[in-house]
């Protein structure tokens, strides 16, 4: 599906492999990645809160434009992964911000 590439040391290159996504699917996943850069480097809190904040927004967006969520529209299942994933999120924001995911 994805590929991670490490041209230089220095750049770090994503690779997508489109043919199964939709434009706004495609979109959507270079809005998330162009966030995730400006949120990693950001200078100042505003940019942070503001970057972090627009991020999950267009996270949302993407889970409402997956696939599966699409093909289930009726069953609403983009709404119960998001309902899931904050109460996942609230449950384990403590332990989640005091250990080191980066294995």
């Amino acid at each position: 599906m994805h590929h991670l590439h490490h041209k230089k040391e220095n750049d770090l290159i994503i690779k997508f492999d489109t043919n199964q996504l939709t434009p706004t699917q495609a979109r959507l996943i270079k809005t998330v990645n162009a966030l995730m850069a400006h949120i990693v480097s950001a200078d100042e809190e505003a940019e942070l809160f503001e970057g972090s904040a627009e991020m999950l927004i267009k996270m949302s967006e993407l889970i409402h434009h997956s696939q599966f969520a699409q093909t289930h529209k009726e069953l609403n299942y983009a709404e119960q992964a998001l309902e899931y994933s904050i109460d996942f999120l609230r449950e384990n924001l403590d332990s989640l911000l005091h250990t080191n995911l980066d294995n």
